[in-house]
């Protein structure tokens, strides 16, 4: 690894300080590989005044000790050494980056987003990476177990939107650890926020036909809901949904989508069944998608109505026809394992989470209980 000092003309007619690498070194800001690093330090080509010699002399002065600075953080990565300049380093800077980068990739960050906002409610001065740790990530739960929520100061957060704020600063410092921001992963030392199964906002076993008995006032928002409740798609993943991912196995006999799962960028084929592709109505172009002008705006909206009509307001959430999915698959006694692939589920951990033992199944048996036969 080499890297020069150099000057480049402006048109101005003053030169421009940069320092020139190679091979190409990596830019954390501007998230690529560069050859050239220009310092926003100037020269006068041919100073006249004292006050112009004395500017090129502290620029010259300035950019001698970026350029070593620079040469000893390679030298450092190199050898495989860590870096003790780069704690100096904004974390929110690197933060919005990476919400920045996740964004460009077409990924959700609505709730990475949430999550800074929290985190800079709590700490709202410039946080350096040597001020993270573990005390820092003990100090960011606290705040969370007493916060509310960012549009009330009266309404506080769930214990599970704790976790979920929290889950994502943690990704966040782990990828800091990896990119040798941060000298070790200080997650390993601290507990998350465990998630907390609610059972009021289940959806019951009965709840789907009091719904069906229900008109629902926005047609999209009923077949969105019916085909996720019998596919367990994600909303993000109904909402990236075209016509071009559903496809038909003859050797199966059975409807299949495969699709890029939004949530967790990995490719998945969705068995589904002919009742879900009955509910999708007349196929359209290849590149269309299959529920056009969907929102999450419109389909909570929709099903505050449509619940609150049922009398489920405490149900009315998008993701209960998924958990509702793998409950159905659970009565039907199908392997864990087998549900865990079907939700895309990458630890079966998660999926024990989802999967809910039905009244009717604890009511059979309950009953099986009977006394030793004299």
């Amino acid at each position: 690894m080499r890297g020069k000092l150099r000057k480049a003309k402006l048109r101005t007619g003053k030169f421009s300080l940069y320092i020139d690498y190679y091979p190409p070194v990596w830019n954390p800001h501007t998230l690529r590989y560069t050859r050239r690093e220009f310092l926003k330090l100037y020269l006068y080509p041919k100073p006249t005044t004292d006050l112009e010699r004395q500017e090129n002399a502290l620029a010259k002065e300035i950019a001698g000790k970026i350029y070593i600075k620079r040469m000893k953080s390679l030298m450092l990565d190199a050898h495989g050494i860590f870096n003790k300049d780069v704690l100096e380093g904004d974390f929110y800077q690197f933060y919005e980056r990476f919400v920045w980068k996740k964004r460009k990739d077409e990924l959700e960050t609505a709730v990475h987003h949430s999550a800074l906002q929290h985190l800079k409610s709590w700490r709202p001065e410039q946080l350096k990476f040597k001020f993270v740790d573990e005390l820092f990530l003990e100090g960011f739960k606290h705040y969370l177990k007493s916060a509310t929520f960012l549009k009330s100061e009266i309404n506080r957060l769930k214990p599970n939107s704790q976790a979920v704020y929290y889950d994502k600063v943690a990704s966040v410092i782990h990828q800091a650890f990896i990119e040798r921001y941060l000298p070790e992963d200080y997650t390993l030392r601290v507990s998350r926020i465990s998630n907390v199964a609610s059972e009021a906002e289940k959806l019951d076993i009965d709840d789907f036909a009091l719904l069906q008995a229900t008109p629902c006032p926005d047609d999209l928002v009923y077949r969105s809901s019916v085909f996720a409740y019998l596919s367990g798609f994600r909303f993000s993943a109904v909402e990236a949904f075209l016509w071009e991912h559903l496809h038909y196995s003859q050797i199966l006999d059975c409807w299949y989508v495969n699709i890029i799962d939004p949530k967790t960028s990995r490719p998945v084929k969705y068995f589904i069944c002919q009742e879900a592709v009955d509910v999708l109505g007349e196929r359209k172009g290849d590149s269309d998608p299959v529920f056009p002008n969907l929102t999450y705006y419109r389909v909570r909206q929709g099903l505050r109505i449509w619940f609150a009509k049922a009398g489920l307001t405490n149900k009315a959430r998008f993701h209960n026809w998924r958990r509702r999915y793998a409950s159905n698959l659970t009565f039907n006694d199908v392997d864990a394992f087998v549900i865990k692939s079907m939700l895309n589920h990458k630890h079966i951990s998660t999926t024990q989470i989802y999967i809910d033992v039905d009244e009717a199944k604890r009511a059979e048996a309950a009953n099986r209980i009977t006394l030793p036969k004299k």
